[in-house]
């Protein structure tokens, strides 16, 4: 170990400070091999955070694949510093403390015979020119309680709380969301308010609707038969799909970004699947959108992306993610909404449908049924 520092191991309970109120996860401290790991939890989420170094009483503690840190420093059992999300160009910082042994998340005052567990149709940025439909999908044990909002353009991932009284209380912190969720609970109602980051405040409501579905993904964003590109890979070759490798094969477009946790739970799925099916004829392209405008920072972000998830496929760099980047570089595309969008193409190389958004595993069922849609449309594709 090449510190001497002394970190506790096992459970802590950290806090970010945003306004209101703070936004509440919990770490594992681990050893191995002599170093310091630390493991994120959320909910059935663990995120192993491997990337840390050390300079006299501080630790830099550097995000998996999303650029962004902690810098902390250490007093026995305790953490105090700030989460410095680069992507962001303004309050990037927020404070971070931390406290060794508490496993709670939130901490319970009041008991509750309130039970949550169910579909929620539920509307965000309510009453704005914005708002737009979303499902809350939960499940709660006594007063814990897990699940997500599926969205149109993909789920909020793993969300963990509970409910205290008749009060509502979810968070989530990744590395790239940092969200945080209340809503009171009157009935089959409920009135909340949703914070992402120290930047952003919403309102949100939702109702009880056990019925409630979303828009087919498969229906919202267009796309024409025929797409042509060319886009260089990290080392700046360029890649075509009208490329001889890419001839009569099944491809699949993954319009992405490293920033997108979403993309990055669609990742870890297709990666699985090509290397289950690649020598049946499926080619997947990877078309990444970035938060910068620097080929290299981009690149950098890319190669870190395909060592952690041990991409096989090829990453092109097509852009920012400026207002209508994906439509500019891929025309042909219409009412893109969203990261990630999926383009299934067929062996004569025509795009026969997109698919918007994606619902991870964080969403149960929902992914469940997503992937026997997948498999059914790669299966037609493929044989």
């Amino acid at each position: 170990m090449l510190t001497s520092i002394q970190i506790l191991l096992g459970i802590w309970r950290a806090t970010l400070t945003l306004p209101d109120a703070p936004l509440p996860f919990n770490f594992e401290m681990k050893q191995q091999q002599g170093k310091y790991i630390m493991e994120i939890i959320n909910g059935d989420e663990h995120i192993l955070v491997d990337e840390i170094t050390f300079k006299d009483d501080s630790m830099l503690v550097h995000l998996p694949v999303f650029d962004s840190e902690f810098r902390l420093k250490i007093n026995t059992g305790k953490m105090h510093g700030v989460w410095i999300n680069n992507a962001r160009k303004e309050k990037p910082q927020i404070e971070f403390n931390a406290e060794y042994g508490n496993a709670s998340r939130f901490i319970a005052t009041t008991v509750t015979n309130i039970n949550v567990s169910g579909r929620w149709e539920t509307y965000l940025d309510a009453g704005t020119s914005d708002s737009s439909l979303a499902i809350g999908v939960f499940e709660q044990s006594k007063q814990n309680v897990k699940g997500t909002f599926l969205t149109e353009s993909g789920d909020h991932r793993y969300l963990s709380g509970i409910v205290n009284g008749d009060t509502l209380w979810l968070s989530t912190f990744d590395g790239s969301h940092c969200w945080l969720y209340r809503g009171i609970i009157s009935g089959n109602e409920m009135n909340g308010t949703f914070w992402s980051g120290n930047h952003a405040k919403s309102n949100w409501r939702a109702k009880r609707n056990d019925n409630i579905e979303l828009p087919d993904a498969n229906n919202i964003t267009r796309v024409t038969s025929q797409l042509k590109f060319i886009f260089p890979d990290v080392d700046s070759n360029l890649i075509s799909i009208t490329d001889q490798r890419f001839k009569n094969k099944v491809v699949l477009l993954q319009i992405m970004g490293t920033w997108c946790p979403n993309c990055l739970d669609e990742t870890s799925y297709f990666v699985e699947y090509y290397n289950k099916h690649h020598q049946e004829g499926l080619e997947i392209i990877g078309l990444v959108f970035e938060k910068t405008t620097d080929f290299n920072k981009a690149a950098t972000n890319v190669k870190r992306l395909q060592q952690r998830y041990a991409i096989p496929y090829p990453l092109l760099i097509a852009g920012s993610t400026g207002k209508d980047a994906v439509v500019t570089a891929l025309p042909g595309i219409t009412n893109f909404i969203s990261y990630p969008t999926t383009i299934f193409i067929n062996r004569k190389g025509e795009a026969i449908k997109a698919h918007a958004g994606f619902s991870g595993p964080a969403t149960g069922k929902e992914f469940e049924i997503y992937k026997k849609e997948f498999n059914t449309t790669m299966q037609q594709l493929l044989h």
